[in-house]
Formats: C-alpha cells, sequence, structure tokens
C-alpha cells in the first residue's frame, strides 16, 4: 500500500487512447502513442515508438493494409502485412492475419487464420534483434487484397503494402 512501487518488468504504457472508429478509411502511415484502438480500414504503415508500451487493438470489422510497428497487437480484424511487436501478439479466433510476425511473445486463439512465418526475437541479442527489425520494417511492395465491411458498406481493392 504505502513505500516501494513494484517493478512488473512491462513496458511503462501511456494513458493516451486515440480511436479510428467504424466508417473511418484512412491511407498513410499513422504513428501514435499510447493506445491505438482501430475499427475502420487503414492502408499504410502504423507505427509506435518501441519501448513506449503502445498497443494496437484491431477490432472485429477493422482492416490494416500494410506494416504494423508496436509493442504489443490484439488482432480480432483482418492484417495484411508484416507485424513487429517486441512484447506481444494476440491473434484473436476471428482475426486474419497474412505477414510475417516477429514478436516476443504469441497467443493464437483457434479459428483464427495466420499465413506467414512467425520469429521469435525474445532471446536474441540486442544488436541481433535491431538487425531483424530494421529489416523488417523496411518496405516490402507486396501486393494485397482485402475485402470487407463495414456500417458504411463493403469496402474491396488490391493494394501494395
Amino acid at each position: 500500500m504505502f513505500g516501494k512501487k513494484r517493478n512488473s518488468g512491462a513496458a511503462p504504457s501511456s494513458p493516451e487512447i486515440s480511436l479510428l472508429g467504424v466508417g473511418t478509411r484512412f491511407e498513410g502511415n499513422i504513428r501514435f502513442r499510447g493506445t491505438l484502438r482501430l475499427d475502420g480500414l487503414v492502408r499504410g504503415a502504423i507505427l509506435a515508438e518501441p519501448g513506449g508500451g503502445a498497443i494496437l487493438v484491431i477490432n472485429r470489422n477493422a482492416a490494416v493494409i500494410g506494416s504494423v510497428v508496436v509493442d504489443s497487437v490484439l488482432i480480432s480484424g483482418h492484417v495484411e502485412g508484416d507485424v513487429i511487436a517486441q512484447q506481444r501478439v494476440e491473434i484473436y479466433r476471428n482475426g486474419i492475419l497474412k505477414g510475417d510476425i516477429y514478436t516476443g511473445e504469441i497467443m493464437i486463439e483457434g479459428g483464427a487464420e495466420f499465413q506467414g512465418a512467425c520469429h521469435m526475437i525474445r532471446d536474441l541479442h540486442p544488436d541481433q534483434q535491431k538487425a531483424l527489425l530494421d529489416r523488417a520494417a523496411a518496405p516490402g511492395g507486396r501486393e494485397v487484397q482485402i475485402r470487407g465491411a463495414d456500417e458504411q458498406g463493403e469496402f474491396d481493392g488490391r493494394y501494395t503494402a
């Protein structure tokens, strides 16, 4: 109650919470701190400063076409692109991830779809981690096709991630 504060070992998290709501369609790169909750469509990279405790929540009707670089990501929607999450990746039963994962921990719930390779980075030397993450964060020029629906109607398209 009083006295010493215990350190849980987790990265510090920010109280900042951002939202891209249902029906939102965003093209370009997003940089954020804290927590970003996504309920719309993003075509571009989603980036957060490593070690800042950034959390990306991709809800069921949301889609990301591009790379994700955060501390932790929770996926219930659709992601087409590589995911770099130094702490943790969670893919829930409605989640779809088509791309490679670079992470310290992973959880994939039954019914989820994952197509790609998974690279566990937790036990790598920091220099090896940095080299791997720098290489993974470079644009890949991968063409993807995505379909989905939101309250504004359906979206369908072919994009370069």
